[in-house]
């Protein structure tokens, strides 16, 4: 509301001004006036104006030798004598003191209506095309710049003849020229898209504001001594910035229409640059030219001309390219009015008909008569003539709502008796082809297992999943409504996640996007590119496609709640099945296979993953000392009770630390460790030996009756290795065994057998991976049997009881 008054305002302030200078001009009429062109501060005009063979900013200094000290005076002294009394004036040049004799001029009619068409008329072209964009779309950074620029040129074009004359608004004239280039690099940076370095860094566009805002207070208060001689200077200045401003605007529109994001924003690039390249360019480098050198630039003011180009250029925009999206309106408001104005010719040609046919039959009647047969006749046949009129306007002009009804209609019918969700997204699909020809387009629905938007799975066209807590979906959960890539860079209110929108936006390679909403919820949505024919989409589109996926909303929700439910029959049945598979399995097989095989195969009956493979593991392998010799002295039932009993609590070790006994031996314990981190596993290992020996010294205490105590010799390595199952066949039938094979094993068994009964060797990448995590003693490089190389080797003191425990 208040950016409303504000554009008010500022709008009635214009109108004031254009009014107030055109008084003026048209009070000067018949008035001497000096014979050039001449501003307040007594420099000559640069620019294409009125010089008497002068040069640009020459500086008057006295006039038939009465010092000056504004152009005020200088007008009031050539008021006083008149029109074609010659006067002499001294004039500082180029450093150098030059006479000339000038004789004044009358003001003429030629010179208002000069004023009227290359100032007024252009002004308030520019201020009526600047108005409109903003009343189309009120408040985005984008229409409220492209006001300013407008208002800016009205005022530049207005007030110059002022500036040089009356003296009103010189102020105002030198503060919007100080302005110009700041709003030149402005529109650089933002139309038609933003710049990438605008978007990471906004507040740069100040800058420029911050260079013009010295230049307009250095044209206008005297900060120096030598602020006359300086003038020309910072008018200089100020010329250089304003012609380098508009060759970089010219640039920055040119790369914008070889490599803009979309079809349509190059085609709106070429069209503003050919405006600004042709409209402005030409005469703004020729007063640069003349302000900076002091030298007139031939037909420079027949070259000023050439602005009407821009204005018309950006209409152009408008209509063709929907630049600002008022095409709609135009077409509409263009479309109507034509036909209103049939309407009342039609009714006027009735009159006139009726009052001709009384007349051929000599029957004198009132004005009235006429008239009132014709209203009668519009009564008795308004409704049908507007009917039909209304079909004919439609069908001819506005088509596409037809073709949109028809296809809702279509849609419609299909939804309301299918269920199959991939038909109906294709039906969508097709119509939005059929009615809007995009380059791409994606139909994105919310799966709640991953939490993201995604294409139905049986599309062509995969395309990216959008998360569903990524800034594009959280736009239009708040928003509920078509966003456009424009009014992702335009509206301030997206100014948080409009960046994060267009990257989005960019992944899809859309131009706009629909969401779907079903209960207030944002179900999916549609992500549409470019037109293939370089239009642009316009309310009215956004207004159809908005219908559409309405229409479509519930459709979409039942048949993904109808495909869900199948999904969910389907897998229970299959996990029902798997269920009953591994309780079979669990029943029967646990007790005869390693736990590493158990888990295998209940995480996949039908085809479980025993393939070898290579894994980082820690083996451990158990012998009992002098088993030869306790054979001997026991029966084997006896011995068996024996290793029953040991090997029984070491299980309990090896299981409490993750262990997977892999095979036993008679007299021989096999186990791997296995573990994401290797150096866990290592230690789990350790520990487990240092536990075994602990259980083995707990055992021989318990068991006097032995005639000497049990010794177990323990040996530990690690590394890869290659574990999983191994295939033993033979004519008479076929074995599998599931073990861990490799160098890693073998040295283990080998270092075992260098074991002593209370101590645990290990190899040298174990010790490496305990980090000094036990006391060990390094025993040297010992050559093994089947071990190309000597092998460094350590041992692991057994640890007191209590302390072994506690590991």
């Amino acid at each position: 509301m208040r950016g409303k008054v504000v554009f008010s305002v500022l709008l009635g302030l214009a109108l004031l001004v254009a009014t107030q200078t055109t008084i003026d001009r048209y009070r000067r009429l018949g008035q001497p006036y000096p014979g050039f062109s001449v501003m307040e501060n007594l420099l000559v005009a640069a620019g294409g104006a009125e010089r008497g063979g002068l040069r640009p900013f020459d500086r008057v200094l006295t006039v038939n030798g009465q010092m000056l000290a504004s152009g005020r005076e200088l007008q009031v002294e050539v008021a006083r004598h008149p029109a074609g009394t010659s006067f002499r004036y001294i004039l500082h040049r180029r450093g150098q003191l030059v006479e000339a004799d000038i004789p004044s001029q009358v003001a003429t009619r030629h010179g208002f209506v000069r004023f009227l068409i290359e100032g007024l008329f252009a002004g308030l072209l520019l201020l009526g095309l600047g108005a409109l964009v903003f009343y189309v779309k009120p408040g985005t950074p984008q229409s409220w710049l492209f006001f300013v620029f407008c208002l800016d040129q009205f005022a530049i074009n207005v007030a110059y003849a002022d500036a040089h004359t009356t003296y009103r608004f010189s102020e105002l004239f030198l503060t919007a020229w100080a302005f110009s280039p700041a709003l030149f690099l402005h529109l650089g940076l933002t139309f038609p898209q933003r710049r990438t370095i605008h978007r990471r860094h906004p507040r740069i566009a100040r800058l420029p504001y911050a260079l013009s805002a010295l230049v307009a207070l250095a044209l206008q208060v005297e900060i120096h001594p030598d602020y006359a001689v300086r003038l020309a200077l910072y008018a200089s200045v100020g010329a250089a910035y304003w012609g380098g401003a508009l060759v970089l605007l010219v640039l920055a529109l040119t790369r914008t229409a070889l490599a803009g994001t979309t079809p349509l924003t190059r085609q709106r690039a070429r069209v503003l640059a050919a405006g600004f390249a042709v409209g402005y360019l030409p005469p703004v480098l020729g007063t640069a030219v003349e302000v900076l050198f002091r030298v007139p630039v031939p037909y420079l003011n027949e070259i000023w001309k050439l602005h009407f180009l821009f204005p018309a250029a950006v209409a152009y925009a408008m209509v063709r390219y929907n630049l600002f999206d008022v095409r709609s309106l135009l077409r509409l408001g263009t479309i109507y009015s034509v036909v209103t104005g049939l309407v009342v010719a039609a009714y006027a040609g009735a009159i006139a008909l009726v009052d001709l046919f009384f007349s051929r039959l000599e029957v004198a009647t009132s004005p009235l008569v006429p008239a009132t047969v014709v209203a009668l006749a519009v009564v008795a046949f308004l409704n049908p003539v507007y009917v039909r009129t209304q079909k004919v306007v439609d069908r001819l002009f506005f088509r596409q709502r037809i073709d949109v009804q028809a296809s809702l209609e279509r849609v419609s019918d299909v939804m309301i008796s299918v269920l199959d969700l991939h038909r109906i997204v294709a039906l969508i699909r097709q119509a939005v082809d059929e009615l809007f020809h995009p380059a791409t387009q994606y139909l994105l629905l919310h799966d709640e297992t991953r939490r993201a938007y995604v294409v139905p799975a049986d599309e062509d066209e995969p395309g990216p999943a959008i998360p569903e807590d990524a800034p594009l979906p959280a736009c239009l959960s708040q928003f509920r409504g078509p966003m456009t890539r424009e009014r992702f860079e335009e509206d301030p209110r997206l100014r948080n996640c409009g960046e994060g929108c267009i990257v989005e936006m960019d992944r899809l390679g859309a131009e706009l996007v629909v969401p779907i909403l079903f209960r207030d919820r944002v179900t999916g949505f549609l992500a549409i590119g470019p037109k293939r024919a370089g239009a642009a989409y316009t309310a009215e589109d956004l207004r159809l496609l908005r219908l559409l996926v309405n229409q479509s909303a519930v459709a979409l929700e039942h048949a993904k709640a109808y495909t869900a439910l199948e999904v969910a029959n389907v897998e229970l049945k299959a996990a029902l099945r798997r269920v009953e598979i591994l309780e079979s399995i669990r029943t029967n097989l646990s007790k005869f296979v390693p736990r590493t095989v158990q888990t295998l195969i209940e995480q996949a009956p039908e085809a479980p993953e025993l393939d070898k493979r290579e894994a980082d593991v820690s083996v451990l392998f158990v012998d009992i000392a002098g088993y030869t010799r306790l054979s001997e002295r026991l029966d084997p039932e006896q011995v068996n009770h024996l290793i029953e009993r040991y090997f029984g609590s070491y299980l309990d070790e090896v299981l409490k630390r993750g262990g997977d006994v892999n095979e036993t031996a008679g007299d021989g314990l096999m186990v791997i460790f296995q573990d994401p981190d290797p150096r866990r596993h290592a230690k789990a290992a350790v520990k487990t030996a240092l536990g075994i020996l602990r259980r083995t010294r707990e055992m021989n205490a318990r068991l006097t009756e032995l005639a000497e105590p049990i010794a177990v010799h323990v040996g530990i390595n690690s590394g890869r290795a290659t574990v999983g199952a191994t295939k033993i066949e033979g004519v008479a039938g076929t074995r599998w065994t599931y073990t861990a094979s490799g160098p890693v094993t073998n040295l283990a068994a080998r270092l075992a057998q260098l074991g002593e009964g209370d101590a645990v060797i290990i190899g040298p990448e174990t010790r490496r991976r305990l980090d000094g995590a036990f006391p060990f003693e390094e025993l040297g490089e010992r050559a093994l049997k089947n071990v190309e190389q000597p092998v460094p080797v350590y041992r692991l003191a057994a640890q007191p009881a209590a302390a072994a425990s506690a590991a």
